[in-house]
């Protein structure tokens, strides 16, 4: 009886987390749905009035980010929240084996981080500009930053991915980006 009564707490553990991620996940595509309205209606009624014309000359060249920054910062946002979460969890927990729980996810949380970032410094060593890597239970896929990858480049990555993870190959999906 009593080892049911765990195997419940864990489904229960696991399925509170996993509806907390998705609430945050959700809650920030509704957060940054809202802030882009918010932008879109700006009170002007102590704006500055520019009074020099704005030439090529003299305009300031802002490049929009890129596509491996906006998902590294939407990543580090979301394991932010989700750290935010699972330490809530911890220090609430009421059982030794909830506690347990969630300090395992926060230590696979950060390896998880810690492998991604090696294995992405790892693909830009090989001349890549840059790169994502995305590591999943049993599969790891990678975005390197290039028109396009011949099969010795694909093997390359996929070697570097293998070798910090221990995947196999088959098991890796690498794909180019410009």
């Amino acid at each position: 009886m009593i080892l049911s009564i765990k195997k419940a707490n864990r489904k229960t553990l696991f399925l509170i987390v996993g509806a907390a991620v998705f609430a945050v996940m959700a809650g920030v595509v509704s957060f940054r749905n809202t802030d882009s309205a918010k932008q879109s209606k700006v009170d002007r009624t102590n704006a500055m009035q520019v009074t020099k014309q704005v030439t090529p000359d003299n305009a300031i060249q802002v490049s929009a980010p890129d596509f491996f920054t906006e998902y590294r910062l939407e990543r580090d946002k979301v394991r932010s929240e989700r750290s935010d979460l699972i330490r809530d969890i911890l220090k609430n927990a009421k059982t030794e084996d909830m506690r347990q729980k969630a300090q395992e996810s926060v230590l696979k949380m950060a390896l998880d981080k810690q492998r991604e970032s090696e294995m992405e410094n790892l693909i830009k060593a090989r001349g890549f500009s840059d790169a994502l890597v995305f590591v999943r239970e049993n599969s790891v896929s990678a975005v390197v930053k290039t028109s396009a990858l011949s099969r010795d480049e694909v093997i390359q990555v996929a070697d570097a991915i293998s070798r910090v993870t221990g995947i196999k190959p088959e098991d890796i999906t690498i794909s180019a980006k410009p």
